[in-house]
């Protein structure tokens, strides 16, 4: 596909603002199906971009970041207010918190998906390509569309819905979402659990 110089303008101009966000070169390419070196050349020539090393990532205020999320503002909405991606919000908050923050909330802070939540997902995932030799309506997650379904997937999760919950309330089978978070290297980490083995092994001695 040849670009005019309208569209390549445009995509400088998306790709400068992503990756100034904190996405990758090869993130912004994957979505418009193009290299990573073409749409990097496409954009230093028309903006002034300040390259990042290998793996860093911008970083959000640490003080904000808490504070909005005590008011209540999910990761999404801090990163579009800050400017940053979800992951400078959440490498803020683990920052803040000296350890990794789990995607498996606790039993305190979990709760049931929101109607919008399930709707802008359920959008997301129509919005993935026709899946080839699969049933009439399953769609292809692997691309850049479900990078996309697999975000925000990911977004709710961090906001205290477990991710067996959400894959059944968008109709999935129980396990799903965890294969889709692992389809793009979103899978959460779990979170260490502490045996009581030896626990139970000396009051029996005892």
């Amino acid at each position: 596909m040849k670009f005019t110089d309208e569209q390549r303008a445009a995509v400088a101009a998306d790709a400068a603002t992503r990756y100034r966000a904190g996405e990758t070169w090869a993130m912004i390419a994957e979505s418009y199906r193009l290299t990573s070196t073409y749409v990097r050349r496409l954009t230093v020539a028309r903006h002034d971009i300040r390259f990042r090393r290998w793996g860093q990532q911008p970083l959000a205020d640490v003080d904000e970041v808490a504070r909005r999320r005590d008011d209540g503002q999910t990761l999404d909405q801090i990163a579009e207010d800050l400017g940053c991606s979800r992951q400078a919000i959440r490498t803020a908050r683990e920052t803040a918190q000296s350890a990794p923050v789990t995607r498996y909330p606790r039993l305190s802070q979990r709760r049931d998906p929101t109607a919008d939540e399930i709707a802008e997902l359920r959008g997301l995932y129509e919005a993935c390509p026709q899946a080839p030799r699969n049933r009439e309506g399953s769609r292809a997650v692997r691309g850049a569309e479900g990078r996309a379904l697999a975000e925000a997937c990911r977004t709710v999760v961090d906001d205290g819905v477990p991710m067996e919950t959400l894959s059944v309330a968008l109709g999935r089978g129980a396990t799903w979402l965890h294969w889709l978070l692992g389809c793009h290297d979103l899978r959460p980490a779990t979170r260490p659990v502490q045996s009581t083995s030896r626990r139970t092994r000396g009051a029996a001695v005892e």
